[in-house]
């Protein structure tokens, strides 16, 4: 996105929504301010479509590189990943996870805003939305505008809440959508408007209750007492809440079609141009050489994956992925793996938002570890098994549940990696920096000891919002910092 005489945070506040021509449009133009006349019918399925999009291009490509699945081609590209093999963690470093999930949740606020009866599942959809946004915020950045945050020209500079209480905000805003799904009355059913569940109600529930899982699991991990006590107090709150499970993925199709701004953006991203053409990103992303050799069992746990198939393509003399910061492949002679037909189906592909896989390995955790009841063992395999069905691969999934064994905390973590492959990788860097699992080799050319734990604020933060802005340094983005890595 261009920034043009201003910040984005100062555009984010001041603009409202612009009138939606299609379900497609999310309304990336900072030079078209929208209308307060707008109605959620228009913005439901713009706001959908930008929050999938920011979900699998930025923040997927940041996790997938950090957390040593992808690597570039450079049998073909030369200088590719540089600030990312070296952990160049700037002001601009991914500046565009900042400012987009900031953009789109402003949509989300403006169906929150109407405040009208008529439109209650409409704000309940958008409030669980914005929450699923605002963690991300959070857990790669720490403290952020929230509270003062989205109200346009009343206040062009939000003051920075606590990543603690941001937290709460977020589990609480969840509360109150489920509230007014079970009230909404007569309210409008947003049906095809809702690009997502089509308005199934229902299923929101269920999404909702589960992103109130993920906060709680996540801030189970804080050593903080007071965010013990709430995490303690919500879980017990959760006893017979339903969950997304088995079959239960949340998926985006607003009427993608191959033609110009109307692609699955993740085809569009990674994959081919409306002509056949390929995209610069699907000629250069390839496996890393320890994700591939990981999925052919050639790595601890030393298990053969089926998945190999669909995440990557084979070259005529097998899979073969390349070091992160490697000047050569191993075998020259033998191509290197693209990302493979099960991501990349179809310029129409229906998006992958959040499957019913990641729910049920954070209920995997959860039961583990006590926080809610069910099997936790039976729930970890399911995750598996329902990974494998994602992909079309239901029969290979009860030999590899086998072979995988019995569930702990590491291999919940380790197959969430897995199934989250290429559709949302910031999630996976997140895990990782808090549990520590899976541990990957770090890029060759990196003198660091460990990841990055967080990203700097961006440089539009420094200009738009200067007296609330704070500066991290480089030595911090290195440290655990947020509350739940402490």
């Amino acid at each position: 996105m261009k920034l043009i005489k201003t910040t984005i945070i100062l555009l984010i506040l001041t603009f409202g929504l612009a009138s939606c021509d299609s379900f497609l449009d999310v309304n990336e133009d900072v030079n078209n301010p929208t209308s307060d006349t707008v109605t959620p019918e228009l913005i439901l399925p713009a706001a959908q479509n930008g929050t999938y999009n920011i979900l699998v291009q930025n923040q997927n490509r940041l996790g997938g590189i950090m957390m040593n699945q992808w690597a570039g081609d450079v049998t073909n590209f030369t200088g590719g990943n540089d600030d990312e093999y070296h952990y160049n963690i700037t002001n601009t470093f991914y500046s565009q996870v900042w400012e987009k999930n900031y953009i789109v949740t402003d949509k989300l606020q403006a169906i929150i805003n109407k405040n009208d009866p008529k439109y209650a599942n409409y704000a309940a959809i958008a409030m669980i939305l914005k929450s699923h946004n605002m963690q991300y915020i959070v857990d790669l950045y720490g403290d952020a505008p929230y509270s003062e945050a989205f109200q346009r020209g009343d206040n062009y500079q939000p003051k920075y809440d606590d990543a603690k209480s941001i937290y709460v905000g977020l589990y609480d805003a969840l509360n109150q959508a489920i509230n007014l799904i079970d009230n909404a009355g007569s309210a409008v059913n947003p049906g095809a408007n809702d690009v997502m569940l089509g308005g199934n109600m229902g299923m929101w529930k269920k999404l909702a209750n589960t992103l109130k899982l993920k906060l709680l699991v996540r801030a189970a991990s804080s050593s903080d007492s007071n965010m013990q006590a709430f995490v303690n107090s919500k879980f017990a709150e959760l006893a017979g809440a339903e969950f997304l499970g088995a079959g239960d993925n949340v998926m985006i199709n607003p009427g993608y079609a191959v033609d110009a701004g109307k692609q699955n953006p993740f085809w569009n991203y990674y994959g081919f141009q409306t002509n056949g053409d390929r995209t610069r990103n699907n000629q250069f992303i390839v496996g890393s050489k320890y994700f591939i050799e990981y999925l052919k069992g050639n790595i601890a746990p030393f298990i053969s994956d089926d998945r190999i198939s669909k995440f990557f393509t084979q070259p005529s003399g097998g899979y073969q992925g390349i070091e992160q910061g490697a000047d050569d492949p191993d075998d020259p002679n033998n191509g290197l793996s693209y990302i493979g037909p099960g991501l990349l189906r179809s310029g129409t592909q229906d998006g992958w938002f959040f499957t019913a896989s990641e729910s049920l390995f954070l209920q995997a955790e959860a039961a583990l570890n006590g926080k809610i009841s069910g099997d936790a063992q039976q729930l970890f395999e399911d995750g598996i098994t329902e990974s494998f069905k994602l992909l079309d691969l239901a029969a290979s999934a009860p030999a590899y549940v086998t072979a995988v064994g019995t569930v702990n905390l590491e291999k919940i973590i380790t197959q969430k990696w897995v199934a989250l492959h290429a559709t949302d990788g910031a999630e996976t860097l997140i895990e990782h920096n808090r549990t520590g699992f899976p541990n990957p080799p770090l890029p060759l050319l990196t003198t660091d000891t460990h990841r990055p734990y967080r990203l700097m604020y961006p440089q539009s933060e420094f200009v738009g919002n200067s007296s609330n802005v704070i500066n991290i340094t480089r030595a911090q983005v290195f440290q655990p910092s947020l509350f739940w890595q402490m």
